[in-house]
């Protein structure tokens, strides 16, 4: 929202100090402006200035064409400037008879755009200086003929010194949702007159109350969508130029000027917030307005030529036969006021705001009106001022002159009645607030207050502020205005106790594992939370149809659905690198994934009881996906990330295994695949995706290993101890086992550590398995051989022991007893499943 400070200025009654650089302690300097409307919650985005100085009257004193005889399109024109006759070069077409007045820019002068004008020829003539277009000035839009100005002004006078608004200070401010009273200057002015202790000046209007009532001008079968309609009928307009200040006024704000009618309605638009349209009358069937909903597939050609195709669901404003505007978005052609019009119907309405917004969003048409009506207009006094404003306007501007009037009200919004009690304003503040400021603050805010009884007050906030139906938004509407910067800077103490919130312990296993899995080199993948559903088909055998999460509004209609599953995001990555680099690529993510529950699940009271059966699901998964090319070894990269797994949760000191799936994963390759065990419970799945679903996605090229853990059947990770380092020298012994290729290294590895508990002697500090550099891995796989020097079905397991003793050194006869017994336990166990195993 742009705000002028020439217009608020008229409105505060009071000169402000435009120029960049002014007197600190003045608050009616624009920079201050700009800083205490900050402080009142609008906030500022930044601040332009605009002047023009030495840009004055010319009067034309002789024009004649150029003695070049190419030099078609020019002419020489004498000009005045007040003191002396000068010569100008112009090519406009519409240059005024002698006599006339331009907006003349002598040698010099420096335009907006930065040109800074010489003297020079033009096809061998001499022009000093330069004849301005509206455009060329930077006020206004028109750059296609020159700026001819009033025929009475007097030449040689400063352009800005005549028309208000050429030299401002222009304040971009952001205007919250809460505040459409703020998306017009008479709104900011309202809260700068009380913040700066000044009287606001109300605009002038004209009453009509003598206007004869029209009732058939005006019929509303939809007023539950339109509660109040206000129209006025107006003869012997005359639709032409506006006048320059006001076309300054409105290019200051962002708007272009098109003809005086027009201009006027955008003008009050921007002054006091309220949007309005002006009809032809005489181009309206049955010269009356009709407000009713559309029919379907109602076709509307609106203002900027768009043709729409309306539904049920949309408001129109139609005359006798067919929809003439688009309620509170944008008017329609059929209807426009231009040269020649002379007959209007002039509209000032409230409509609903939902309806409103629904119909600005189906058809893309985002406008100034709608804007505002989506935010909720007055309906009552405002809705008036503005009319009045805009009747004033068109009488002195346009000649108009009312002859009929309507105010068709169906059921509008009931003002609200707010209890305060004065002395809760500062206790919530936290400062103290009297009762005389805090009326004055929020009379002046335009809330009547009944202080007839004891304690609360009763208040009724104006209709132009519906954000305000609570006692706490009176309080900080006090806040605003007394100052946060008189918040004292004390610590307030709660009466009721304060408890912790309970730490999600998922949360934080979630951020260990990020961070394990970034230490293994895998980079961090952040997916959306929607996918297309067709690509979950992959992994569709995991859950049922009916357990798919569709948004009833979604983002995207490619993303229909909540992602059930992580691959489908990851693959998505990997399709999306490969087709770019052939780098290595390795990718994870830790993220929920959303499914509707089989069944209703028995739920905890809590504070979220009520809403906890209509959520889905979110449980937490970490996936993973490593990428090797196709001529890698089989299975090589599905191992490598078994590897980044395991090593990610032994990270946490969750210690976990590979087994072979029982029920494979449909999404798997059906022989390299593993479950991932910790104890009894399977907590997760790694292996190499299934050739069909890796050609899906034309990577046949690549070998993909994919992985993922269920955060959900994660136990609790143990709480870290921490102990001294060691400080005595340990020994280490190299152990070789031939053993079946059904015995697996994890299983030798808990046969030894079991063997080594129960061979720990009693004595004081024994020799045990621990290892210095990593305490988790006493018992260090160095390799898994098959092949020559091994029998067929079996394999070679080199294994490395670690062996130290707390508080002194060991020595070898004593770790060679205790190794021995370690093997010898070993081998006893395993000879369960493989009764030739045996130390090579």
């Amino acid at each position: 929202m742009l705000i002028s400070c020439t217009w608020l200025s008229e409105l505060l009654g009071r000169p402000i100090d435009l120029s960049p650089v002014g007197e600190a302690n003045d608050p009616f300097w624009a920079q201050n402006i700009a800083e205490r409307l900050t402080s009142l919650g609008l906030e500022v985005e930044g601040i332009a200035y605009f002047e023009l100085p030495k840009v004055i009257v010319g009067r034309v004193d002789a024009v004649s064409a150029h003695p070049d005889p190419k030099a078609t399109k020019l002419n020489l024109v004498e000009l005045f400037d007040g003191q002396a006759s000068v010569q100008v070069v112009c090519g406009a077409s519409n240059l005024p008879p002698v006599g006339g007045k331009v907006a003349f820019a002598p040698v010099g002068t420096t335009l907006p755009d930065g040109l800074e004008l010489s003297a020079r020829e033009l096809r061998g003539v001499a022009s000093h200086g330069m004849i301005c277009s509206e455009a060329e000035l930077d006020i206004g839009g028109d750059a296609d003929g020159i700026l001819v100005l009033p025929i009475d002004w007097e030449p040689g006078a400063e352009l800005q010194d005549l028309v208000p608004g050429i030299r401002d200070a222009v304040i971009e401010i952001s205007v919250t949702p809460n505040r459409p009273d703020a998306l017009g200057h008479l709104g900011v002015a309202r809260d700068l007159a009380l913040a700066l202790g000044c009287e606001l000046q109300p605009p002038k209007l004209r009453s009509v109350a003598d206007a004869p009532e029209l009732p058939e001008l005006v019929e509303v079968p939809a007023s539950d969508r339109c509660p109040r309609y206000l129209g006025y009928a107006l003869e012997g307009c005359t639709v032409g130029e506006a006048p320059l200040w006001l076309r300054t006024r409105l290019h200051r704000v962002g708007l272009r000027a098109l003809n005086n009618v027009v201009d006027i309605t955008n003008f009050v638009l921007m002054e006091v917030g309220q949007p309005m349209h002006a009809f032809d009358r005489a181009r309206l069937a049955g010269e009356r307005v009709v407000v009713r909903m559309a029919k379907p597939s109602e076709p509307i050609t609106i203002l900027d030529g768009s043709e729409l195709e309306l539904s049920t669901d949309d408001l129109v404003i139609a005359d006798a036969e067919s929809p003439q505007a688009l309620a509170g978005v944008m008017g329609g052609a059929g209807s426009m006021v231009e040269a020649g019009t002379d007959r209007l119907l002039l509209e000032v309405a409230f409509f609903e705001p939902l309806a409103i917004r629904r119909s600005a969003r189906r058809h893309g048409q985002h406008t100034d009106s709608s804007h505002r009506f989506e935010r909720q207009v007055d309906y009552d006094a405002q809705l008036e001022l503005a009319a009045g404003r805009a009747l004033a306007l068109l009488h002195d501007l346009c000649g108009a002159t009312c002859v009929g009037r309507c105010d068709v009200r169906g059921p509008l919004p009931e003002r609200a009645q707010i209890e305060l009690d004065p002395a809760h304003v500062g206790r919530l503040l936290g400062m103290d607030v009297g009762p005389d400021e805090v009326a004055r603050i929020l009379s002046g805010l335009g809330v009547e207050l009944d202080r007839s009884t004891e304690g609360a007050w009763l208040c009724h906030p104006p209709s132009y502020r519906p954000d305000l139906d609570r006692d706490v938004d009176l309080i900080e509407e006090v806040m605003r205005h007394h100052g946060l910067d008189d918040l004292p800077a004390r610590h307030s103490v709660s009466p009721e106790q304060r408890v912790m919130l309970p730490e999600d312990p998922k949360r934080g296993l979630a951020d260990a594992l990020t961070d394990g899995l970034r230490a293994r080199g895998l980079h961090e993948h952040v997916g959306l939370a929607f996918v297309a559903e067709a690509l979950i088909a992959p992994v569709a055998a995991e859950f049922e149809p009916s357990q798919l999460v569709r948004p009833v509004n979604p983002m995207r209609s490619q993303q229909a659905c909540m992602r059930p599953h992580l691959l489908p995001g990851l693959l998505d990555a990997v399709t999306y690198n490969h087709a770019h680099h052939a780098r290595a690529l390795a990718l994870f993510e830790v993220g929920r994934i959303y499914r509707w529950p089989l069944s209703q699940p028995e739920l905890q009271p809590s504070a979220t009881s009520e809403v906890d059966p209509f959520l889905p699901d979110e449980p937490y998964r970490a996936a993973a996906i490593r990428v090797g090319q196709s001529q890698s070894k089989t299975g090589e990269v599905a191992r490598a990330l078994t590897d980044d797994l395991l090593a990610c949760l032994a990270r946490v000191g969750l210690h976990a295994q590979a087994r072979p799936q029982a029920e494979p994963c449909a999404w798997l390759h059906p022989g390299i695949q593993a479950g991932l065990w910790i104890g009894p419970t399977r907590v997760g799945v790694v292996g190499e995706l299934h050739p069909d679903v890796v050609a899906a996605r034309d990577l046949s090229e690549l070998e993909l290993g994919y992985g993922e853990l269920w955060l959900e059947a994660l136990p609790q990770p143990p709480v870290v101890q921490f102990e001294d380092i060691a400080r005595f020298p340990a020994t280490t012994r190299d152990l070789s086992l031939d053993l079946d290729q059904r015995v697996s290294s994890h299983e030798v590895v808990a046969a030894l550590a079991g063997a080594a508990a129960s061979a720990l002697s009693s004595g004081d500090d024994p020799p045990q398995l621990a290892n210095a550099d990593d305490p988790r891995q006493p018992i260090v796989l160095l390799e898994d051989y098959r092949g020559e020097g091994v029998e067929p079905g079996r394999h070679a397991l080199l294994l490395r022991l670690n062996y130290r003793a707390r508080s002194r050194s060991v020595t070898d006869a004593e770790v060679t007893a205790v190794h021995d017994a370690v093997v010898a336990g070993a081998l006893a166990t395993l000879a369960a499943i493989d009764p030739a195993a045996r130390v090579r």
